[in-house]
C-alpha cells in the first residue's frame, strides 16, 4: 500500500532524529573532520571554526536536528568555542534557510500521520470484512510504480539537478539556500550536498526495512484471519 509506505516514510525520518541520521558514521566516511579543516579557515563570516573538535562537529549538528524538529527554535542559540569565547555558528541566511526546512518539515508530518491512520484504518476494513489479503505484487504495486518513476528521473535529468529544481519549488523565493563553503559552516559542517545523498541513503534503506516489516505482518495477519 502506497499509503503505508508513505506512512513509514514519516516513521523513519523520526526514529532516524534520534540518532541525528547517522551523521557520526557519515562524518567518517565522508571525511568530514578532513574537509572543515579544508574550507573552515576560508570562511567569510565566521573564524577558528577548524579549531573545533570532532566531539564538538556532533553536537553542533545534533542541535541543529533538534532544533529543525522543535520548528526552528533555537537555531540562534547554536554555537562553538573558541579560547573561552562562544561564536554563532549560523548566519542570518543559514538560520532562514533552517527555518524554512523545519516550516517543511512540520508541514509533511501531519501528512505522514494521515497516511499512517489511512493505512489503519484500510487493514481494519479488510479485517472487519474478512476479506483475504492481497497479492504481495498487487499490495506494492503502487510503491514499485513510485519508485521507478522516481529513479529513472534521477537517471535522465540527475540528482543535482533534481535537488535544485526541488529547492527552487519548495522554498521561497528570495531566501538563500545555496551556500558555497567560503560562506556557510553549516554547508561546511555538513559537507553538502555529499551528506544529503548519505542521509537519504540511510533514510530510503530503513524506510524499505520498516515498510517490508509492516507490510509482511500486516498480510500475514491478514491471511491468518480470513
Amino acid at each position: 500500500m502506497l499509503t503505508l509506505f508513505l506512512g513509514t516514510l514519516l516513521i523513519a525520518w523520526h526514529s532516524l532524529t534520534f540518532v541525528d541520521f547517522g551523521y557520526a558514521k557519515a562524518y567518517q566516511w565522508l571525511s568530514i573532520q578532513e574537509h572543515i579543516q579544508r574550507f573552515a579557515p576560508t570562511n567569510q563570516y565566521r573564524k577558528h571554526f577548524e579549531t573545533t573538535t570532532k566531539d564538538e562537529h556532533l553536537q553542533l549538528f545534533s542541535e541543529i536536528v533538534d532544533s529543525i524538529q522543535q520548528s526552528g527554535e533555537g537555531l540562534t542559540h547554536i554555537r562553538y568555542q573558541y579560547k573561552g569565547k562562544t561564536i554563532p555558528l549560523l548566519h542570518r541566511a543559514e538560520v532562514i534557510h533552517l527555518e524554512d526546512v523545519a516550516i517543511l518539515i512540520d508541514t509533511l508530518y501531519p501528512v505522514g500521520v494521515l497516511m499512517i491512520l489511512i493505512s489503519i484504518l484500510l487493514i481494519l476494513l479488510i479485517h472487519q470484512l474478512k476479506l483475504p489479503p492481497p497479492p504481495l505484487l498487487q499490495a506494492t504495486s503502487g510503491l514499485g510504480i513510485l519508485l521507478i518513476i522516481s529513479a529513472a528521473t534521477l537517471i535522465i535529468v540527475g540528482p543535482k539537478e533534481v535537488f535544485y529544481w526541488l529547492h527552487t519549488q519548495i522554498f521561497p523565493e528570495g531566501h538563500q539556500w545555496f551556500f558555497y563553503y567560503q560562506e556557510s559552516l553549516m554547508t561546511t559542517l555538513m559537507k553538502a550536498p555529499d551528506l544529503f545523498g548519505l542521509m537519504a541513503a540511510f533514510i530510503g534503506i530503513w524506510t524499505l526495512i520498516l515498510y517490508g516489516v509492516l507490510l509482511g505482518g500486516s498480510l500475514y495477519i491478514q491471511g491468518k484471519r480470513t
